[in-house]
């Protein structure tokens, strides 16, 4: 039993040393210092030092030499990766330059900087933005919308409120740098800041129906079910955001 239980020791201690080792090469590798060969390269020595870390498990008199190396490795790692900090302070793509800003007054939010671009293709477009102010009392309807791009296993969620014939979209999206492509594993190494896009549904809804075609998008459009009240908070909740956004740092998961 001891026998087998040291060899379930070194297994896991095994597996922890190969996440970590997935973990910090793809975190050098997307977000590590200088350009691309440098940062290829910091990859792969850490993926090789993990190798070693691995095949050290096998002589006792190596094994725990090797775990302790690799484990400075991983606290400089983290040092490293404790340093990657988000800013609004970047020269932003125009469709995500600009935040939105809310005012809450009793059950009245005034929310500026509204996005209604006027689109000609997905890329060319005059940015346009108007300010309303919103009646949390007229508050009648959330949607929930739906839209796919990857088959039916990868969907981009977000909502629309409802105030009569008023409607304001707010998505949670990447907020991208001007020549900044994206990236799906990229995003999972704090490649980028979130933004909440908030829109007319003119605009967010039509950019992905009638514009976006590299890949087209699929749009679903839901009626939530729920109390009202229910909606009243959310939307609060998310103009409170849009307000702490323009103090703070924007976050920087995917």
């Amino acid at each position: 039993m001891r026998r087998v239980a040291g060899v379930l020791l070194l297994v896991i201690v095994g597996a922890m040393i190969l996440g970590t080792a997935l973990w910090g090469a793809g975190m050098l590798f997307f977000a590590g210092p200088g350009g691309t060969t440098l940062r290829s390269g910091l990859a792969v020595a850490v993926a090789l030092a993990a190798l070693v870390a691995i095949v050290a498990l096998c002589f006792r008199r190596w094994r725990w030499r090797a775990v302790l190396a690799f484990a400075v490795v991983v606290a400089v790692l983290g040092g490293w990766w404790s340093t990657i900090r988000p800013s609004n302070d970047r020269d932003w793509q125009p469709e995500v330059a600009r935040l939105a800003e809310a005012t809450i007054q009793g059950d009245l939010v005034t929310v500026r900087n509204i996005r209604n671009f006027d689109y000609r293709t997905e890329t060319d477009f005059t940015p346009r933005y108007y300010d309303r102010t919103f009646d949390l009392r007229r508050l009648d309807r959330v949607d929930l919308v739906a839209v796919y791009w990857m088959g039916p296993a990868i969907a981009h969620l977000f909502l629309t409120f409802g105030f009569g014939d008023d409607h304001l979209a707010i998505s949670i999206e990447a907020r991208k740098e001007r020549e900044e492509g994206y990236s799906s594993l990229g995003g999972f190494f704090r490649q980028y800041e979130l933004i909440y896009v908030v829109g007319d549904e003119r605009d967010l809804i039509r950019l992905r129906t009638n514009y976006r075609k590299d890949p087209p998008e699929d749009v679903y459009l839901f009626q939530v079910r729920a109390p009202t009240e229910n909606g009243r908070r959310v939307f609060l909740q998310y103009m409170r955001r849009s307000m702490t956004s323009r103090r703070t740092r924007s976050s920087t998961t995917p």
